[in-house]
């Protein structure tokens, strides 16, 4: 068998201590990894819980506008109606006083 020298034996054996300190690294690296992307996710969950929350306010409060907005208008309809139907119903009397006038002078000498 060959032997080697001590210096490559103490040699090899420091590359193998560097080896596993090397992968001890790399173990803690992939657990900081870890440790950072379910941070990440549930950060991302968080927001994405935030953003729909704020929407769904955004949303309400739009509804509710537009429900003030049409309740106006209904009511702005609503008065304008009642408008053009007291003016019909002025003229209609006028003219059926004007009516009853006729039929009296044409009834009457």
């Amino acid at each position: 068998l060959y032997s080697m020298p001590m210096k490559e034996l103490e040699f090899l054996d420091f590359l193998r201590e560097k080896e596993k300190e090397f992968d001890k690294v790399l173990k803690q690296a992939r657990l900081e990894a870890e440790k950072i992307k379910d941070i990440a996710m549930r950060t991302a969950e968080e927001m994405k819980k935030s953003f729909s929350s704020e929407l769904k306010g955004l949303k309400d409060e739009y509804m509710k506008e537009s429900k003030t907005n049409i309740e106006k208008e209904i009511e702005d309809m609503r008065i304008k109606a009642h408008k053009e139907a007291e003016k019909i119903r002025k003229k209609g009397n006028e003219r059926i006083d004007k009516g009853v006038e006729v039929v009296i002078k044409s009834i009457l000498p």
